[in-house]
């Protein structure tokens, strides 16, 4: 079947009433399907299909490809260990287009956040070492392809969304700042997340299209480092008075600036 292009807009489509909620997805990579659509799933996802949705065979559960179009998968067989499903795609993902600047977190935080973003819909994360930042932190397994890709293919699991976030990484703040976020192409709007920022997001105006968040460590980003960032096109804002841990700002500021974006949709 040939998958239909989704809506076109800002990214503020909201699904309809009758659209099933984003549970019980599975996402298959495109290497894993056979020429008939059919994937044989083992480990994880297998373990999950049987002990947790306790799928039989004629099962139809949603489901949709790394990188592809989103649809169902009908379970055709259980075995031991593996679960052989049929994949039908019917409608392409909605293009993920914000980017997330993320100073690299604790290890364990890092591989979190990472889920975390893929699951809010950031379509590139650009990790970076501020002055916060442990040197040694960069030299850790959370910096490992693999394990970062496993987070992200978590995250995106979990929101029943299929684009797999680009993944940059930039060990040198300044140089990052001015050599390469000018060939980055980010969006032109553009926020930094800084506690004391004079601006709060619930004073901004309506956010048009794309947007990529800079967020600090915890403790947040030096003034020296927001200045950069400022020069860089970035606007200083906070999340409100209280200082959040850095997971928590994540959500909270992607959230309020994607309320501001869909706002305007939703009269």
């Amino acid at each position: 079947m040939t998958a239909r292009s989704p809506p076109s807009g800002s990214g503020c489509d909201v699904a309809s009433a009758s659209d099933p909620a984003p549970v019980n997805f599975l996402l298959i990579e495109a290497h894993e399907l056979d020429d008939d659509g059919r994937a044989v799933l083992r480990g994880r996802r297998a373990r999950h299909v049987v002990e947790v949705l306790h799928a039989e065979v004629g099962a139809r559960l949603r489901a949709g490809v790394v990188d592809g179009a989103l649809g169902e998968a009908v379970v055709e067989r259980l075995g031991p260990g593996e679960v052989q499903v049929r994949v039908r795609v019917e409608r392409l993902s909605a293009p993920a287009t914000d980017t997330l600047l993320l100073a690299a977190p604790r290890p364990k935080v890092l591989l979190r956040m990472l889920s975390h973003a893929a699951a809010l819909g950031f379509g590139r994360i650009v990790l970076f070492r501020s002055w916060r930042v442990d040197k040694s932190w960069l030299q850790s397994r959370a910096f490992d392809v693999d394990a970062q890709r496993e987070q992200l293919l978590l995250g995106l699991e979990q929101a029943g969304r299929t684009r797999m976030p680009e993944v940059l990484r930039f060990d040198r703040f300044k140089p990052m700042v001015e050599d390469e976020l000018p060939d980055l192409g980010l969006p032109p709007l553009r926020f930094v997340a800084h506690p004391s920022a004079a601006t709060p997001t619930a004073a901004l105006a309506a956010v048009r299209g794309p947007f990529a968040l800079a967020l600090g460590p915890d403790g947040g980003l030096l003034d020296y480092e927001v200045a950069q960032l400022r020069g860089a096109g970035f606007h200083a804002v906070s999340a409100g008075p209280h200082p959040l841990r850095t997971e928590t700002a994540l959500a909270v500021l992607q959230g309020q600036l994607d309320l501001l974006r869909c706002a305007p949709a939703r009269r």
